[in-house]
């Protein structure tokens, strides 16, 4: 019973609690609330790894592999949250509230990955997604973030609409909303009966829904104006976390309860990630907004994850799951670093803002150096590995023409990636362009972390490889 209350679920839950009312006696001393926030993170990190329950209720799993994305996911909130401190402070927009509310969202990813039911995965989803509304438009005195946060909301509203539709086709056509009681039923259906073409379309339903939360094509058309209108710190959260936990659900998904529908969710994973890759490419060449340029990146890069996805193979997974990892470190430097640096005493927002950076502070553009290169697949960066992992099962499973094509569009991206560089080092300014810290040991280490691993990939690898045994163990 101890074990059970030790799990990082219910320490954020209680830990919410705690802050807000430490909060209530502390709130000149934001420093010492802000201390406790990132404690609480500690104790559910410590205890994601060190207990040992394992256990699978009827709706809810907790296991080692679920333990572990739980921990990444805490230790990538501890970076976020520091990211965010020093920027809220910035800005003078400093609230409490701000990581209680990005706790409630995590608590939200944790019970979407430890999900065992599509009630239970709608739950965290919708948790995840109201912490998300109240994120993005917290910053009230900007008319972009007001619309943004109305547009997700509305569009959050119906993408829910949609999953809640797909998951009562599931249950009405197999009678059970559990992901082993849905495999089970799903043995005895007659292909040619109308029972099975229903469960294909609630299966079409829930998939366009978490494209949508995934920000994949054609359901990425928030993206881009999110991105733009959030606060960076905001970003950096929408970006990272929320991606991770919907990897896993559609990992979780399509192997265990819709294994045997596979043809069907593997031509639809395979076309909604080439049509991600193409989209984020190409768009992306004509953004001057460095924002809405990483909202288009970043929808590419979770095209290469939902295409490997796609090949129902082992490699296949390995590179998807590799690949996630690889972009969340990624995403997080990228965003770290523009965090740190300030145009005219106000947060980047143009490419051009950037120009000059080399000579006024080389630390930070050399940082932005090694990432941009790293998105691009430059070797030895840990980006390259991740683009070669994908492009190597795609050839494993015969699929050349869409290989050639994924080059083409990473040559492509390699671009706007480069034409950032060329502003940081070539382009001059006559604007004041400064940084709130000369360095940063968090980012520092962020940054360092794609060399060091893309010297060295096995490290990475051997970690997944060992992520994908867990999975199949549990899968079967």
């Amino acid at each position: 019973m101890l074990n059970l209350l030790l799990i990082p679920e219910i320490i954020l839950s209680i830990g919410v609690m705690i802050i807000i009312l430490f909060d209530l006696f502390f709130q000149k001393q934001k420093g010492y609330s802000f201390a406790l926030v990132q404690f609480i993170l500690l104790i559910a990190a410590y205890y994601s790894l060190n207990n040992k329950l394992a256990h699978t209720y009827s709706a809810y799993t907790l296991s080692e592999f679920t333990n572990i994305f739980k921990f990444i996911l805490l230790v990538g909130s501890l970076m976020i949250f520091h990211y965010t401190y020093k920027h809220l402070k910035f800005l003078k927009i400093l609230k409490i509230e701000y990581f209680t509310i990005s706790l409630l969202g995590l608590i939200g990813t944790m019970i979407m990955i430890s999900a065992n039911s599509l009630l239970m995965l709608y739950l965290g989803i919708e948790l995840l997604s109201l912490s998300l509304y109240a994120l993005i438009g917290f910053n009230k005195k900007s008319s972009l973030s007001s619309e943004a946060a109305i547009k997700y909301y509305v569009l959050g509203a119906m993408s829910s609409g949609i999953l809640l539709f797909g998951i009562s086709l599931i249950y009405g056509f197999t009678g059970s909303i559990t992901y082993d009681g849905i495999a089970s039923q799903l043995i005895n259906i007659n292909m040619n009966s109308v029972d099975y073409i229903a469960i294909i379309f609630g299966l079409i339903f829930i998939t366009a829904s978490l494209c949508f939360k995934f920000g994949a094509a054609p359901f990425h058309m928030w993206v881009p104006d999110i991105y733009q209108g959030s606060l960076i710190s905001t970003t950096i959260l929408l970006s990272t976390l929320p991606k991770i936990a919907v990897f896993i659900v559609f990992l979780k998904l399509y192997f265990i309860p819709f294994i045997l529908l596979k043809e069907v969710w593997s031509d639809i994973l395979i076309f909604v990630g080439m049509l991600s890759i193409v989209i984020g490419s190409l768009f992306a060449l004509t953004q001057e907004n460095i924002k809405r340029l990483l909202a288009y990146s970043a929808i590419s890069n979770i095209g290469f994850i939902i295409l490997s996805l796609g090949l129902i193979s082992g490699d296949g997974i390995h590179a998807s799951l590799y690949y996630t990892v690889v972009y969340t470190l990624t995403a997080l430097a990228t965003f770290g670093i523009i965090t740190h640096i300030t145009s005219n005493s106000k947060g980047i927002e143009k490419t051009t803002d950037l120009a000059g950076l080399s000579k006024t502070h080389p630390y930070f553009a050399f940082l932005i150096l090694i990432t941009m290169l790293s998105s691009a697949g430059i070797p030895p960066l840990i980006g390259f590995h991740a683009k070669l992992m994908v492009i190597k099962a795609l050839i494993d499973s015969s699929y050349i023409i869409l290989s050639i094509i994924v080059v083409l569009m990473t040559v492509v991206s390699a671009y706007y990636y480069l034409k950032v560089i060329k502003i940081i080092y070539f382009d001059n300014r006559e604007d004041l362009i400064s940084t709130y810290s000369n360095h940063s040991i968090v980012l520092s280490i962020n940054v360092l972390s794609l060399i060091a691993l893309g010297v060295f990939p096995y490290l990475l690898f051997n970690l997944t490889s060992y992520l994908v045994g867990i999975f199949y163990v549990i899968s079967i």
